[in-house]
């Protein structure tokens, strides 16, 4: 049990509870800090709690499981590799790096990664990590190779000056062919595992843009560019406004599924663009739409 406290300065401006502490402790997740125990003056806190100059601030944080990361020789498809970074096209169905939760301990992109770069076993569990994709998602994603390339991918992502856009199939035709969602998110009481537009506290700011690529009788194609990364973002974002992902196991419905019949759900990263950590060019990369969603749009025009 790792244990801190922090009195805040005089001179601190009023902030959340939680914002404190991501900038406090670097070293935890949020979704860790968040799980911790937490006393403001001595009393029980909620993260999302507001903090002001002579607070005390107490917080315990658990010990986190050893986890060994194993090598594996998994299928990794390589789009661009130097001595700085790696670009994957991450295929549907692995997940990104190993947890607690879920049983994910192998079978993971980290341990293919840390086969190909010929490193040893690690307890680091996001070696190189600086972004992710769902499991279901697939599609471009970087990985950095040295601690100075993962420091400055980390902050070009936090300072959203990453462009990430994505192709998603969605349940219906929309009525505009250009669109923005802008409805903050957060978890869902009910299932921790889920995300909704919410006005709670907690919730963070979402934002999503979309065009219209190709309309069919019954489903859309559209061309996502994220201007925030969080959590099931496009999900719930289009399942909000009407119009759910085709095949999203978690947010359409068993009937919407079953009657679309999709060989998975319709969610890939298409293009990635950001500055090189050594170089500071820009550089972008693509990803072509995986062989079963393009016959399945073929299904769709027939």
């Amino acid at each position: 049990m790792a244990y801190f406290h922090f009195k805040i300065a005089e001179d601190e401006v009023s902030t959340r509870l939680d914002k404190f502490l991501a900038k406090e402790l670097p070293q935890f997740s949020r979704s860790l800090l968040a799980k911790c125990e937490l006393l403001v003056n001595s009393k029980p806190a909620k993260p999302a709690q507001k903090i002001a100059a002579g607070d005390l601030i107490e917080i315990k944080v658990p010990p986190l499981k050893t986890l060994k990361i194993e090598p594996e020789n998994l299928p990794l498809q390589i789009l661009f590799e130097d001595s700085e970074i790696l670009v994957v096209d991450k295929a549907s169905g692995m997940v990104v790096h190993p947890t607690d939760h879920g049983g994910h301990v192998a079978g993971t992109l980290v341990n293919a990664v840390l086969f190909h770069l010929k490193k040893k076993a690690s307890e680091d569990r996001r070696p190189g990590i600086v972004h992710r994709l769902d499991r279901e998602t697939s599609g471009c994603l970087v990985v950095a190779k040295t601690e100075a390339a993962k420091t400055f991918l980390g902050k070009e992502f936090a300072e959203r000056r990453v462009e990430k856009f994505y192709l998603a199939l969605v349940v219906g035709k929309l009525k505009t062919l250009r669109g923005r969602i802008d409805a903050p998110l957060g978890r869902d009481p009910r299932d921790p595992t889920r995300r909704r537009v919410s006005t709670d506290s907690d919730a963070r700011e979402a934002i999503t843009e979309f065009e219209v690529v190709e309309q069919f009788a019954e489903a859309t194609l559209v061309r996502v560019k994220l201007l925030t990364g969080r959590t099931h973002q496009i999900r719930v974002h289009f399942q909000s406004i009407g119009y759910p992902l085709i095949g999203d196991p978690t947010y359409s419905s068993k009937k919407l599924n079953e009657k679309f019949a999709a060989p998975r759900m319709f969610l890939h990263a298409a293009e990635l663009k950001f500055r090189h950590p050594k170089t500071k060019e820009l550089v972008e990369f693509n990803s072509p739409l995986p062989v079963e969603l393009k016959n399945y749009l073929r299904r769709l025009k027939r």
